[in-house]
């Protein structure tokens, strides 16, 4: 009885990731810490919109994730602050979820991102079923559900390189 248990345990635990290393990685320790954006801004010539959007991402870092959530009392989900980081930081007004936000503005290869870009992935076997917004030197602000928070993500890493689904570039 208890190699039962054992054995539908790891089943389980397979079933869920946990074991194929299919989970979200840990964000990186240092992504919130000055030392990161003093070496973003000066790596990358950011635009003054471009500048905005990512002070007002960093702000929102450790904010809690809900799902359908829109502003940061009640907390967000990718796409509800996707869209609540344009809007308050550019007065640019995105459509709501991530789907539909993977067709609006122009596409954009991934050699070719820029800070501002939306990022796409298929995190729930839905392409563009995530979306977060690219900050340059392969990361991204996004809503992470494993996590719980606002937190930025690396797209070099495994699992989001095997789930990245496209971009959009909404900035002009």
């Amino acid at each position: 009885m208890r190699k039962y248990i054992i054995l539908l345990s790891l089943i389980t635990l397979t079933a869920c990731g946990y074991l194929r290393g299919d989970r979200e990685p840990e964000p990186e320790i240092w992504t919130n810490s000055d030392d990161f954006y003093a070496s973003l801004w000066e790596e990358i010539n950011y635009t003054p919109q471009q500048q905005k959007l990512i002070t007002y991402g960093r702000s929102l870092l450790g904010t809690h994730y809900s799902t359908g959530g829109n502003n940061h009392e009640e907390g967000f989900d990718c796409s509800g602050f996707t869209r609540y980081i344009y809007a308050q930081a550019l007065d640019m007004h995105l459509p709501r979820t991530a789907r539909e936000m993977a067709v609006a503005g122009k596409p954009v290869q991934q050699a070719d991102l820029k800070a501002g870009d939306l990022v796409f992935f298929n995190t729930s076997g839905a392409d563009n079923s995530h979306v977060g917004v690219y900050i340059g030197n392969g990361r991204f602000f996004h809503a992470s559900t494993a996590k719980g928070v606002i937190v930025i993500g690396n797209m070099r890493n495994e699992y989001f390189a095997k789930r990245y689904n496209g971009a959009r570039r909404v900035l002009s």
